[in-house]
């Protein structure tokens, strides 16, 4: 493992002070000349066909323009999650559909001249509708004599007919089951239940449209991923790739609710068609919270450990609860399914999804993606079996973790991956001395129950890895490089910036393949007529997978600058090197010039620009691991539980900037600790989300932030570019089961379901006969 000049050193991201003056331009900030305004009405009722509608008096208010209905526009269905498997993704929405199947789903779109004026209009249209029977659970949605909430949907090329709510399943099995069963000597089950949590990003959706004469789209919307908005907007609108453009925009956050076509998205570029003129189109936050969120689950988990604590059997039943449209839910249920198959050695593993239509709200990906989910089933589960077995959970945890040469199942086991890097027991080691971990798990401070809890997790990097055949997964990343004659660098990528620095990252590993310094490489977040295909920024895959499309493209813009300096130096290529922006000659370092001058030269002399572009489908996706600890307090009168210090340490490979993956690790406890005790949209009778708002949807604020220790394993990933793995997504995924568990060492009851509330801790604590502070 060669140093490094710029990767694992610490360094101040290139954006910072753009964003803290307040100079990065969010789409919502942008204006165009002559533009119109769009706004929705929604369905007030989860099922229901609309029967007719009156929009006459909404186009008699001044400065209405155009109001779309279900029957005034094109109604071919198509589907909204770009993913690695689109052959398999249900597409089963329509731009404005007479089958309405959610609260809130559109009904009408009207377009003016204000946004005010649209608001108004909205309220000027007059709707017929046919109520529908409506399943408002996964539960009910399964029942024999569900109601249907879609009767067809296209699969692929073909109009596939629904029997039942059942939108996809799936079965994964490795292993033998026969001998496995015939090792235990104890089997362990339990069911487990999880929340609907809003991702929360600062920012809502928000689109521009612009139309040209020519009948393109210019499109400028928060989305992870230009490419797959495109690909989905031209199904929807019957156009070609050709014809639209979807330009990379700085995102105020997005956890994964922006990765997927927005709901609007086609709405408003058919409306911008129609108009021939820029509209645009700002969610509200209610309706944000209606695209977004990490779906509820129900979890049944079995396992069977031998006698000598060895896992022998692990199998998972799992109800994943989709809304009105399948966004997201296939990869849901198989990425379940490889998180679970990849937690702990067995010899026989054993996983069963099913993703479940209901008459709600859609669900998009979220940080994490089904990991914290199954995590907190699993991770529950082997304190218990530790604790029964009389083992510390550490060393169980230890005892049946993953090892070098085990497969790694992040996509289930289409797509598997070999673990060739794993400080799991560094990090536990480390963190676990830090915390104060021993026998004594929970005690009493300062009237307080204190206590101690722990979990780990992995997460992988990105979607690549062995396919069983080639239409298994779709991955691709790519990368442009140019020199310029000053020495500075454009890198042109389609990965999406969402604020926890994907650019800085890939600047960094830039200039260090080429051996510049990193301020002088610019990223130039390109669009889709100019960068070249990436997936998008989603699956921790920004530094590991676009980090590989950078590294290939600079080392070719590299040979090409090595190769005009050694015709103007008379050296060999191979004596050539480049460091901190010169180009010379090893043994020699006076014989040299800068990397400007040799860009400079190829133009002029040899006609010729310094520029390369890389396109790859990487061949794995190494996990990463992780260890979170927690000491928590609970106030025995309330209820209330505080997490008062965390340390966390994690195995991401060489960590390329310290600072911003710090900030990621305590970005993403916060989310989990959310997930873990505040965090949980209440769904109303009629399926109405009672909460969608920052008024009645509580988030951890700063006076929830605990004393958080961050630790970096000594590691290295031989397929990362200089080592690198992913953090993302990982820094989220066992922490509400860290705490979970230390509730539970605490009041000596294990919670099932997320997120524990206080209520929930009262009950556990007056079983064990605690009602007083400190008693």
């Amino acid at each position: 493992m060669a140093s490094s000049s710029y990767v694992g050193r610490p360094h101040l991201r290139q954006d910072t002070f753009l964003k803290v003056q307040g100079g990065v331009k969010y789409v919502s900030d942008m204006v165009f000349q002559g533009a119109l305004y769009l706004r929705l009405l929604g369905s007030p009722y989860p099922h229901a066909r609309v029967k007719r509608v009156d929009y006459e008096r909404a186009l008699r208010v001044k400065g209405v323009v155009d109001v779309l209905t279900p029957f005034n526009v094109p109604q071919r269905l198509f589907g909204r999650t770009f993913s690695p498997v689109p052959w398999k993704v249900p597409q089963d929405r329509r731009i404005l559909d007479q089958t309405l199947r959610f609260v809130g789903d559109p009904v009408v779109a009207v377009v003016a001249e204000s946004p005010e004026t649209a608001e108004d209009a909205v309220e000027c249209v007059e709707v017929e509708y046919q109520e529908l029977e409506a399943v408002l659970s996964a539960d009910k949605a399964l029942e024999a004599d569900a109601p249907l909430v879609h009767e067809e949907v296209v699969l692929g090329d073909r109009l596939v007919a629904l029997k039942d709510n059942v939108g996809y399943h799936d079965v994964l099995e490795v292993g033998n089951k026969e001998a496995a069963y015939s090792r235990v000597s104890k089997m362990y089950e339990e069911e487990f239940r999880t929340q609907i949590q809003y991702n929360a990003p600062i920012e809502p959706h928000a689109t521009w449209v612009v139309p040209s004469m020519e009948g393109t789209l210019d499109v400028w919307t928060t989305t992870q991923s230009i490419h797959g908005t495109r690909y989905w907007l031209s199904r929807a609108l019957g156009l070609g790739v050709g014809d639209i453009r979807v330009h990379s925009s700085q995102l105020g956050g997005g956890f994964g609710a922006k990765y997927n076509l927005a709901i609007h998205e086609p709405i408003v570029a058919l409306a911008a068609m129609r108009a021939k003129r820029p509209v645009k189109y700002v969610a509200s936050r209610s309706e944000d919270f209606l695209t977004s969120g990490r779906r509820p689950c129900r979890m049944k988990v079995k396992i069977g450990v031998g006698p000598n604590g060895e896992i022998e059997v692990m199998e998972m039943r799992a109800v994943l609860q989709s809304g009105g449209y399948a966004d997201h839910m296939v990869e849901a249920v198989t990425c379940m399914g490889g998180w679970f198959l990849s937690d702990y050695r067995s010899t026989y593993k054993f996983y069963e999804g099913f993703g479940v239509y209901t008459n709600l709200p859609v669900y998009s990906a979220m940080r994490g993606f089904l990991n914290p989910q199954q995590n907190f089933a699993v991770e529950s589960m082997i304190d218990e079996i530790a604790e029964d077995f009389g083992m510390d959970p550490l060393e169980f945890r230890l005892k049946n973790a993953p090892r070098i040469g085990d497969v790694y199942y992040a996509q289930g086991p289409t797509v598997t991956t070999d673990i060739l890097s794993i400080e799991l027991e560094q990090c536990t080691r480390a963190a676990a001395r830090l915390i104060g971990w021993g026998k004594n798990k929970s005690w009493v401070e300062n009237g307080l129950l204190v206590g101690l809890g722990m979990a780990v997790g992995h997460h992988t990097s990105g979607t690549g890895g062995r396919m069983r055949t080639e239409q298994d997964r779709l991955e691709g990343t790519g990368a442009i490089v140019k020199i310029n004659e000053d020495g500075s660098v454009v890198l042109t990528t389609a990965l999406v910036e969402m604020g926890p620095g994907e650019h800085d990252v890939l600047a960094t590993i830039c200039a260090e393949t080429l051996g510049v310094e990193p301020r002088s490489v610019r990223v130039n977040a390109g669009d889709t007529d100019t960068a070249p295909f990436d997936m998008g920024t989603h699956a921790s895959r920004g530094t590991f997978v676009g980090g590989l499309g950078v590294v290939r493209a600079a080392l070719e813009a590299k040979q090409q600058l090595i190769d005009v300096a050694s015709k103007v130096l008379d050296a060999k290529p191979e004596q050539i090197d480049i460091k901190e922006g010169r180009i010379f000659v090893r043994g020699d370092p006076e014989r040299g010039m800068s990397v400007g001058e040799a860009a400079h030269i190829a133009k002029t002399r040899f006609g010729r620009l310094i520029i390369a572009e890389s396109g790859l489908r990487p061949d794995a996706a190494p996990p990463s691991w992780c260890a979170v600890f927690v000491k928590v307090a609970i106030d025995p009168e309330t209820g209330e539980v505080l997490v008062r210090d965390v340390v966390e340490g994690f195995d991401i490979g060489v960590v390329v900037n310290p600072p911003e993956a710090e900030a990621q690790a305590v970005g993403g406890f916060m989310m989990g600790l959310g997930y873990a005790l505040l965090e949980e949209v209440v769904i109303g009778e009629n399926g109405s989300y009672l909460n969608p708002d920052f008024a009645g949807y509580t988030l951890p604020g700063s006076m929830d932030l605990p004393r958080i220790q961050v630790l970096f394993a000594k590691s290295y990933e031989p397929r990362g570019p200089f080592g690198a793995k992913s953090i993302g997504e990982l820094s989220t995924n066992p922490v509400a089961s860290a705490i979970a568990n230390a509730v539970s060492n605490i009041t000596g009851h294990r919670f099932r379901s997320l997120p524990i509330h206080r209520e929930d801790v009262l009950r556990a604590l007056s079983r064990r006969g605690v009602g007083e502070r400190g008693a």
